[in-house]
């Protein structure tokens, strides 16, 4: 499967000032393809659809690749119960969730949102990957909304991006981070490790929106974080599946430590806005130390 490396994202964004149609012809240079270990998926017939990873039974969901692990974490998830723990590869390659695949002739919506928490360890964001934290797919149109994270190097801290392919819109307004965004993922007084935080990427082929929302458990951020065109790849086409949450590393991981990880639990997917789960800002439990593992 081939996807665009760093490099080449870097020029898509920096030839926006040249014109479209030179940033579009940059955004197939490049490309590289991952040999990968993905496992078929799981074809989703109906709408809501839920997963909140209580039980070790979901490995047709693991996509890890290129050293990554993934490991069920038993009474560590937001409501003190399982959750799907993982760390990033150490080169180019995959760690999450995927594919989930709209398989019914009747399910091909115009508006999709996924929803999950997730929580970060201390180091994610110093010695983390980065890159596309989720990637929608549709049919009809080869536009791919996804959910991209990109560090703030001046401020030692991460953000994310609604963006139309690899062509993205931060909080600040802007191509990439430049400091102004209040979204800020990193250790401990620079950003928000160590905390659930409630993530949904909606978007709307027939609108052409592309919406990001974020609540956190304090209340500072509680709904609409970014709403941006499809300026690059434009209306049409219906929803086919979520390819990765987790998700595509541009890059390795710089080194194992106990605090590079990331949690995912209460994955949920609809046709409308879906909000956090019940009882998001009351509940504060945090994972401890993991005491029953079971490892693929």
């Amino acid at each position: 499967m081939a996807h665009l490396n760093d490099y080449a994202r870097r020029v898509v964004a920096g030839a926006k000032k040249w014109g479209r149609a030179v940033a579009l012809a940059c955004m197939f240079a490049g490309g590289m393809t991952v040999a990968t270990t993905a496992s078929a998926g799981r074809t989703i017939n109906s709408l809501p659809f839920y997963e909140n990873f209580n039980s070790n039974n979901y490995s047709d969901l693991v996509w890890i690749t290129q050293g990554a692990t993934h490991t069920w974490v038993s009474g560590q998830g937001f409501n003190g119960s399982g959750a799907a723990k993982f760390t990033a590869p150490m080169a180019e390659g995959y760690s999450g969730l995927g594919q989930l695949i709209l398989g019914s002739s009747g399910l091909a919506p115009d508006q999709l949102n996924v929803r999950f928490l997730i929580y970060h360890g201390y180091l994610w964001q110093e010695l983390g990957p980065g890159g596309k934290l989720v990637i929608m797919n549709r049919s009809g149109n080869s536009g791919r909304p996804m959910l991209i994270a990109e560090d703030w190097s001046a401020g030692g801290w991460e953000s994310w991006a609604a963006c139309d392919g690899t062509v993205c819109r931060y909080q600040g307004g802007d191509y990439w981070p430049n400091g102004t965004e209040t979204f800020r993922l990193g250790a401990s007084g620079r950003g928000r490790s160590h905390e659930w935080i409630c993530v949904e990427l909606e978007a709307n082929s027939r609108t052409g929106r592309i919406k990001l929302y974020v609540d956190t458990q304090d209340g500072q951020f509680s709904g609409l974080l970014v709403d941006r065109p499809m300026d690059q790849s434009g209306t049409g086409g219906t929803w086919s599946m979520i390819d990765i949450i987790g998700g595509y590393m541009n890059r390795g991981s710089v080194r194992n430590d106990p605090e590079n990880y990331f949690i995912i639990d209460e994955l949920a997917l609809n046709t409308t806005r879906i909000g956090p789960p019940a009882n998001f800002r009351s509940n504060t439990v945090r994972p401890n130390a993991p005491t029953s593992l079971s490892v693929q």
